[in-house]
């Protein structure tokens, strides 16, 4: 007698959730549900039947992660779908879902990553509602639309990537790849600042320059005169930290701006600097020289101030025979 109750009550609960589920179908057929996009990539509807917990969905939502319908279980629920979820998605798909089926929030609306059975992970926009509540308030169903945003998200990546990769060239400088001269001293602008406001301690700038660069172009012509500006810069990055940073100023000048770094050590960076460039191998047989001024910045000067003290320790190294390091 007690099994036969049981199976009566078990029946019973399955024609109700037969009930729910055609409820729904009807009701989305009359309104042609309010949830329903335009956009390309939908996977179908879904309906969630919560207290049976037995998901019904548009195959095509198993199909676009791999499955076909005999490899799915016989019953779906609501955990084959978010215990495939990429571990950083899955809390905030679930705490957006206990929101909503809790009454905070008005719909169920995420974009997460989800397990192919590939290994892959495909990217869904999902979003769904509580259609049916009982009188106490407790969800009975919900129903949604599933879209896969995969190669949107790719070109968006994509997108994403290039812009950076603009970005990042529209403040290099096109001959040696170093900042240009307006971002340079934007990024030397921006140092002094955070030594005023107490993020740094100190900051010194190298001035950078090649001696006799005309007299250069004059015998061996003004691409050899680029051909040293590259090989300049190129020691520069070889010898400065990533830290620190290097701009192109102007013809054969650079700035080279070292954050939270004395002037002591910044006159031997400039000298590794010198040194190296004089060594350096050209494609013609040319003295190859440099000249440095350094100077660390002093609390409460200006940007040229500050620039302008090591420019002058520039010109007087120039004035006294050049291929010298001078700091003060």
């Amino acid at each position: 007698m007690t099994d036969l109750r049981e199976e009566m009550e078990q029946i019973k609960e399955e024609l109700y959730s037969v009930k729910r589920l055609n409820k729904e179908l009807l009701d989305h057929q009359q309104k042609q549900d309010s949830l329903e996009f335009s956009w390309s990539g939908s996977l179908g509807h879904w309906f969630w039947d919560l207290k049976a917990n037995k998901v019904t969905f548009n195959p095509m939502k198993a199909a676009a992660l791999g499955f076909k319908n005999e490899e799915l279980p016989e019953t779906v629920d609501f955990q084959f779908f978010t215990d495939r979820l990429h571990p950083e998605d899955y809390e905030e798909a679930m705490q957006v879902m206990r929101d909503h089926l809790a009454g905070k929030i008005p719909v169920w609306e995420v974009k997460y990553r989800i397990l192919a059975k590939d290994g892959t992970y495909k990217t869904y926009y999902d979003r769904g509602k509580v259609t049916q509540r009982a009188e106490d308030g407790t969800p009975l169903f919900m129903r949604g639309i599933v879209f896969d945003i995969s190669e949107n998200e790719k070109e968006k990546e994509e997108l994403l990537r290039k812009n950076k990769e603009w970005e990042f060239q529209s403040k290099r400088d096109a001959l040696t790849g170093l900042y240009n001269r307006s971002n340079i001293l934007v990024k030397l602008g921006q140092i002094v600042s955070r030594i005023k406001t107490g993020k740094l301690n100190t900051v010194s700038l190298i001035v950078f320059d090649i001696d006799n660069l005309e007299h250069q172009n004059s015998l061996f012509g003004p691409l050899f005169g680029d051909e040293m500006i590259k090989r300049a810069a190129d020691v520069m990055k070889d010898v400065i930290e990533q830290e620190f940073y290097a701009g192109a100023f102007a013809g054969g000048k650079f700035l080279i701006v070292l954050p939270d770094i004395g002037k002591s050590e910044a006159k031997n960076i400039a000298e590794a600097i010198r040194v190296a460039f004089q060594n350096s191998e050209f494609s013609e047989p040319a003295e190859a020289s440099s000249s440095s001024g350094v100077a660390e910045y002093v609390p409460d000067e200006t940007v040229s101030q500050f620039f302008n003290r090591a420019d002058r320790l520039l010109n007087k190294v120039k004035r006294n025979g050049k291929n010298q390091v001078l700091s003060e």
